[in-house]
Order: C-alpha cells, then sequence, then structure tokens
C-alpha cells in the first residue's frame, strides 16, 4: 500500500527482490501488488541458503538490483527496504537535493530501530546515481568486501567519496520513517 501510494506521485518502476524459500512469498507479494494497484513493477526470486547470513542475502539482493539498473539505463537507484514506511513524497525530496546539490548519493537518515538514539547508516532509504554503481558492487566476495552488510554500506560511502563522488546525509529530512518489527 505504501508503495502505490509513493508512486502515484513519483511515477517510477519497482523492482523487488525475494529471497524467501519456495515461490510462496512471491505469489503473496504478486497480490499484494495486484490489490494496491502497484503498476510497472517486476519482482525477481532468487534461491539462496536460508541459513545464510543477512549480509549475504543482502550482498546478493542489491547485486541483482544493481545489474537490473545498470542493464536498463536508469539514472540513479532509489533504495527503499521492505521493512520501512515512508511517505508519499519521498523520492520527490531526494530527487531535488540530489540535483540542488549534484550529489552521488542522498541518505535522509533515520534512527535505528534496535537503538533509539544511534544514527541508521543503512541502505533502508537513499538515492544513489549510477556512476557508484557502475565502479561498485555488493558481493561479498568482491576486494576489500566486509562480511557485513552495515558495514559495505560505509564502505560503499568511503569509495564513493574517494572516487571523487559526493553524498549528503540529512538525519530528519524524511519523516516519518517507520520501521516494521516483523
Amino acid at each position: 500500500k505504501n508503495v502505490a501510494k509513493l508512486q502515484k506521485k513519483s511515477p517510477a518502476d519497482v523492482l523487488l527482490v525475494d529471497s524467501s524459500p519456495g515461490l510462496d512469498y512471491l505469489e503473496k507479494l504478486k497480490g499484494y501488488c495486484q490489490k494496491h494497484g502497484l503498476t510497472h513493477y517486476q519482482i525477481d526470486h532468487f534461491e539462496i541458503y536460508q541459513h545464510q547470513s543477512a549480509s549475504e542475502k543482502a550482498g546478493r539482493s542489491r547485486e541483482i538490483i544493481r545489474q537490473y539498473i545498470l542493464s536498463r539505463g536508469y539514472d540513479a537507484w532509489f533504495s527503499w527496504e521492505c521493512d520501512q514506511l515512508i511517505p508519499a513524497n519521498t523520492l520527490n525530496i531526494l530527487s531535488h537535493i540530489m540535483e540542488a546539490g549534484n550529489y552521488s548519493m542522498v541518505h535522509p537518515g533515520t534512527w535505528s530501530k534496535e537503538v533509539q538514539l544511534e544514527p541508521e547508516v543503512s541502505f533502508g532509504v537513499c538515492l544513489i546515481r549510477k556512476e557508484p554503481l557502475i565502479k561498485h558492487g555488493f558481493l561479498i566476495e568482491y576486494p576489500n568486501m566486509s562480511s557485513s552488510y552495515l558495514e559495505n554500506e560505509v564502505l560503499f560511502k568511503k569509495r564513493v567519496l574517494k572516487d571523487g563522488g559526493s553524498y549528503i546525509e540529512v538525519y530528519g529530512l524524511i519523516k516519518p520513517i517507520y520501521h516494521l518489527s516483523e
């Protein structure tokens, strides 16, 4: 429902990546998309050993998205993790800031759901231009990659800066950002 509201405000293609066991959840997602009138969407499913670390699953999911973006000539990736609810104008706000400051990345920042006063560094909600995605991937086996997806997000930002790019983190820019517990 939240994705459909955002898509009405900011028409965009939607790619959902599912790594759950089997195809049951994929069918459930299709039903949600139809129920809420989501358009221009694709759901990619990949099988992975379910006892793999969350970092491995996140890295492989992000790599699927990265390859999709690059192979289809998109200008940017609006990363939005499925456990977050955001206002419908979020993409418009991030796009405006990205263009105004010519940033490689815009991260609206939020607070960790585990420790409420700790900043969240993840790509839960952020906008990334294609240029950094051309140069850097998300698979753990890439050089200089950590086995922690949160640490890899920090490393990705550092690589963007090292390559001459820029990013901005603005806590409180997008509110509310709700984290679902399940």
